[in-house]
């Protein structure tokens, strides 16, 4: 298993971590490291009398050490990792306390999947679905009601409101346990205050979508049923996802985002079927200051299987269980632009609802930042959006050549 340094580094929670990390890349403050197929392990000098134990099992990864860091994977096992793929650690069999690690992580997964297979009091949970049906229901009535109140007032008088206006509403629509639909109305306050000169017609989009979404919640069958119910705000037990239907690929670790979203980190990691060209979106939830799952390595593609949430299109998913890693080696995503916004736009036709889809081209030269950089493909170009700073850094490595490169359509 050949890991590089910038995978190894796209584990870090920040870049505060990674050069932390570097520092303990050399073999000074380590003693009785060793590795296996499957796990590396080491002891770590730090201001106190005994080492930490850092220890990383490969497969997931999953990481370990008894220092007091809440960063998560501290510098130890960041340090170790460096150091294993620099060469710095010996082949060995693991010590007695990292078999114990290993077995102990086990046991908890057999535990949580007997849990898992408990049965609840079936009476109690259908008393409970169908009280939130109802208040579901209500609240949906209730929106209807106040889009209906909008479009009567009109647009200027809808631009007039303030903020405790759009708010407002949004926090009935969480107390009818429709959390998703607040999401869509608190950002209609930022369209109104913006004053762009597009405003009214962004506006009046999202409204019909609102309004849309609504009328599909009685009326929408199969996969997309199940896609307004998420809309809505239903979630469906991580349990349930595991046990239905599972995708086998080679997925490629692409890219990684975090951002605030509700008084919550949210990370998004993009992954790409290497052999079956199916995108996939794994999301981890974190509130402010908690330590997100570091997930997998970027850069890395997993031997394994993927569990897709039900709805239409079918993007976001859960890694179901570990699986071997190794670089990406080889060329991913669509042949062309004409193929790429193809494959979007059918995203789009099932779900008119999706604000983001991710487009791959397997041969592509960047444009350098300019007015209006492009992606160019073989038969035709794409736009580039982003930060100078990565439009130029994706423009240095690309080098005028040819480049596999992920984005994100964000409509």
């Amino acid at each position: 298993m050949a890991w590089s340094v910038e995978a190894v580094e796209s584990l870090a929670p920040d870049a505060a971590s990674v050069r932390a990390g570097q520092k303990l890349a050399s073999p000074g403050p380590w003693s009785g490291a060793g590795h296996d197929e499957r796990l590396v392990w080491g002891l770590c000098q730090g201001s106190g009398k005994q080492p930490y134990q850092a220890q990383v099992d490969l497969q997931g990864p999953v990481f370990k050490c008894s220092c007091p860091s809440r960063k998560f994977p501290c510098k130890h096992c960041l340090g170790l990792l460096l150091l294993w793929v620099g060469g710095g650690v010996p082949v060995g069999e693991p010590p007695d306390w990292v078999r114990e690690w290993l077995a102990e992580r086990e046991q908890r997964v057999e535990r949580a999947a007997r849990r898992a297979e408990a049965t609840p009091d079936p009476e109690a949970a259908a008393k409970r679905a169908a009280v939130r049906e109802e208040r579901v229901a209500a609240g949906i009535e209730d929106l209807r009601l106040w889009l209906g109140d909008l479009a009567r007032g009109g647009l200027a008088a809808a631009q007039s409101q303030p903020y405790a206006f759009w708010d407002g509403f949004a926090a009935r629509l969480v107390d009818a346990q429709a959390p998703g639909l607040a999401r869509r109305v608190r950002p209609l306050a930022g369209i109104a205050m913006a004053q762009r000169p597009n405003w009214p017609e962004r506006m009046l989009e999202q409204l019909g979508l609102l309004y849309l979404l609504c009328e599909a919640q009685a009326r929408a069958e199969g996969p997309l049923a199940a896609e307004v119910r998420s809309m809505v705000g239903w979630t469906t037990p991580r349990e349930e996802v595991l046990a239905g239907p599972r995708e086998r690929d080679r997925w490629a670790v692409l890219a990684r985002e975090i951002d605030e979203q509700d008084e919550l980190r949210v990370q998004r990691t993009w992954l790409w079927g290497l052999d079956g060209g199916r995108p996939a979106l794994v999301l981890d939830f974190a509130p402010p200051g908690a330590p997100l799952d570091p997930g997998l390595p970027l850069g890395m593609a997993l031997d394994g299987e993927l569990a897709f949430y039900p709805g239409a299109p079918g993007l976001r998913a859960l890694v179901a269980g570990d699986g071997p890693l190794e670089p990406v080696r080889e060329p991913f995503g669509h042949d062309g632009a004409e193929a790429a916004l193809a494959a979007t736009a059918a995203a789009v036709v099932a779900n008119p609802w999706t604000d983001y889809w991710p487009i791959a081209l397997a041969a592509a030269v960047p444009d350098a930042p300019g007015a209006e950089p492009r992606l160019h493909a073989a038969d035709g170009s794409l736009p580039l959006d982003g930060s100078r700073r990565r439009l130029w850094r994706l423009a240095s490595v690309a080098a005028g050549s040819e480049v596999s490169v992920l984005g994100v359509w964000n409509g």
